[in-house]
């Protein structure tokens, strides 16, 4: 009985045994990439082009949002009906959806408001932060550089609004490829299959 219960995984491991057979390592790394294209893209529209209107920049931040979903999907490939869904994965995603409807809804505020540049920019990284202070509680306290990360990007943004898009490109890309290389050059072990999975 009881060493049946030692065997069960725990749901941060099962996690991780997820994470590695849909192969996030590399979807965070593509990611990490995207990301850092995007928000260049809003930077050079910011300093080069002096663009500061609402709907290029929300262009930009769902064809990015798009092509997040197309590289999960290509590195991880279409999920099999027939593997049900972790209770953790489900809280992380809950937590991610909240972030990105509260980071939209920050936009629409700095609209409303008429600011010409995106004032309320910075309060995105201290939601990155918020969020990673959950997973970091949840999943595994290595996340809790993550928090750091986004918090000093928060300062800097602030500090420094008109570069705040190169800024908040470049600890999304730090974290995204932080995260993307621990998870490839740490494999996990499969209890199904006993060897490791990269």
């Amino acid at each position: 009985m009881n060493e049946a219960f030692q065997d069960t995984p725990s749901p941060t491991e099962q996690l991780a045994q997820l994470a590695a057979k849909r192969r996030w390592g590399w979807s965070l790394l593509a990611t990490g990439w995207l990301h850092l294209l995007a928000f260049s893209l809003c930077y050079y529209l910011t300093i080069v082009q002096e663009y500061h209107d609402a709907p290029a920049y929300l262009a930009i931040w769902i064809a990015e949002l798009c092509g997040m979903w197309l590289i999960f999907r290509i590195c991880g490939g279409r999920r099999s009906t027939l593997t049900p869904a972790l209770t953790i994965e489900f809280f992380i995603r809950r937590v991610w959806i909240a972030y990105f409807v509260l980071a939209f809804n920050l936009g629409s505020l700095n609209t409303l408001r008429g600011h010409i540049m995106f004032e309320f920019f910075p309060a995105m990284a201290s939601l990155a932060s918020f969020a990673f202070i959950i997973m970091s509680l949840t999943v595994s306290g290595r996340f809790f550089g993550a928090v750091l990360v986004m918090f000093a990007s928060g300062l800097l943004m602030a500090a420094f609004l008109t570069h705040a898009y190169l800024i908040f490109a470049l600890a999304w890309w730090l974290v995204l490829n932080g995260i993307g290389i621990v998870l490839l050059v740490n494999p996990v072990r499969d209890p199904a299959a006993g060897i490791s999975t990269p």
